[in-house]
């Protein structure tokens, strides 16, 4: 290699700041989720046709319990962040999921 690009180099790796470790942390627990308050009928129903909807979006892969076990995480998080009607009504396809698997 030649001297000058060598020099340079050395220079370089002697200034690079040192590599950072990030440690790896566990996933955050789900949220419970709390159905509080009286349900309003259409609400729910809008939030169970919702989460049917992701659900048959899966097609075959819902024989996977590693897709199935995500689904119901990113169901869980969509959900305690709905009012309650319509968590309620994804609630509903959240435990259809848990009993299945």
């Amino acid at each position: 290699m030649n001297p000058v690009a060598q020099r340079a180099l050395d220079r370089a790796s002697e200034s690079a700041a040192p590599a950072l470790t990030v440690p790896i942390q566990a996933a955050p627990p789900l949220p419970e989720l709390i159905i509080t308050g009286p349900i309003n009928r259409v609400m729910e129903l809008e939030g169970r046709r919702y989460a049917e909807e992701v659900v048959k979006s899966l097609g075959s892969s819902i024989r996977n319990p590693l897709v199935v076990a995500g689904t119901i995480r990113n169901l869980t998080l969509n959900a305690a962040a709905q009012p309650s009607s319509y968590a309620s009504g994804i609630k509903q396809i959240i435990d259809a999921l848990r009993v299945k698997s």
